[in-house]
């Protein structure tokens, strides 16, 4: 279902972004975008056979929106009704003991707005001598929840698997892990679709869902909720603030400000063209196609123009992208929590980012195979 609905979602939010009132609207693609199912069974200490999925990725996330940010652990955009599962509930149901369900830092695809974080949820088998469990995933290798004009993708699906970790030995030390990583133990790589796998009381299994995408350019964030982010919801880490916001967060928890405007400035001023002359349009605004387009009639027609400096992309009938210049990295530059792609496909997934060849902001991304055409995704027909 969702591989068809939320590319939909995002076709319609870039058809209405030229209407002010309809732009109001708009939300990307939210957490969950594909379900990453854990479907577990076996008997419990009764002696009662019991199956069940878990249900906890329901929590989802929402999408940014064109003014503001989206939801962390929010739910699902499709359902109208998301609860996400009482954790004692699950645990008085079916043996299992969780170990923690938490917000995922970095997860929320960055943005001028901020997409909202997804979770993790963390168990082990309880009172029973294991668990029977299938994995059933998309989306663990390249995220499903992409950002809009500018804003970056949300993390991925990942699985979790260590095999005879020390849990028992903290747990009677009184000390709860506060991530699977503190456990020693044998990690496992589970298949995206791998059936009857055994836990037995001492592994430890965790599963993160997909966050939501971004909108805008994370660059223009303002600072202030940058180091909200950073130091009060904890959402966002210190190197993220930096590396994907380029603000810089000081000492004493507040933003320094010129060193934030200026690591800004060296963001935009790497991105520019730095040979030939860029030229600038000064005809009329006829539409303002995204939040970094709009569309110019000068002598020669119409013409797509940077929405920030006015610079010339090109003639509407071509690809404003082709006139933009072009940064390619690893897709992990994408998502602070995107892993090694190779764990599960073949072709290298890459990072596009375009950005404007006459002031260096950042025009739009995409995620594609390395070999892939550059995707067209704005096609206008307009006289």
């Amino acid at each position: 279902m969702e591989i068809s609905l939320y590319p939909a979602y995002n076709v319609l939010s870039k058809m209405i972004h030229s209407d002010p009132e309809m732009r109001k609207d708009i939300m990307c693609i939210g957490g969950t975008s594909q379900w990453p199912a854990t479907i577990f069974r076996g008997t419990d200490q009764w002696g009662e056979r019991y199956g069940y999925i878990l249900v906890d990725p329901i929590g989802g996330a929402i999408g940014a929106f064109s003014n503001g940010d989206g939801i962390s652990t929010g739910g699902q955009s499709r359902t109208p009704i998301c609860k996400l599962p009482n954790v004692e509930h699950t645990e008085q149901t079916f043996p299992l003991l969780f170990l923690y369900r938490k917000e995922v830092i970095d997860s929320g695809g960055a943005g001028k707005f901020r997409g909202g974080l997804s979770a993790e949820s963390c168990f082990i088998p309880h009172r029973t001598e294991s668990i029977t469990q299938d994995t059933l995933s998309s989306g663990n290798a390249i995220p499903t929840s992409p950002g809009m004009m500018a804003g970056y993708p949300g993390s991925v699906n990942v699985y979790k698997f260590k095999r005879a970790t020390d849990i028992f030995e903290r747990l009677g030390e009184r000390r709860i892990p506060g991530d699977i990583s503190e456990l020693k133990g044998e990690e496992v790589t589970l298949a995206l679709r791998q059936e009857n796998f055994i836990q037995k009381p001492d592994d430890v299994y965790a599963v993160i869902w997909s966050a939501a995408g971004g909108f805008g350019d994370p660059l223009e964030r303002d600072p202030e909720k940058v180091r909200d982010d950073v130091i009060d919801q904890r959402s966002v880490s210190a190197e993220a603030a930096r590396g994907l916001y380029g603000v810089v967060i000081a000492s004493d928890g507040r933003v320094d400000a010129q060193a934030t405007s200026r690591l800004r400035a060296e963001r935009r001023e790497a991105n520019r063209r730095k040979d030939g002359v860029v030229q600038k349009l000064d005809g009329k605004i006829i539409a303002r196609v995204t939040e970094n387009l709009d569309v110019r009639r000068d002598g020669s027609g119409l013409r797509t123009a940077c929405a920030k400096c006015a610079a010339d992309l090109g003639p509407l009938r071509d690809n404003y992208k082709d006139h933009c210049v072009r940064r390619e990295s690893d897709v992990s530059a994408a998502n602070p929590n995107i892993g090694d792609y190779r764990r599960y496909i073949d072709d290298r997934p890459v990072f596009r980012q375009f950005s404007c060849p006459g002031c260096g902001a950042l025009v739009e991304n995409e995620v594609a195979r390395a070999d892939d055409p550059v995707l067209r995704d704005i096609e206008l027909d307009m006289r």
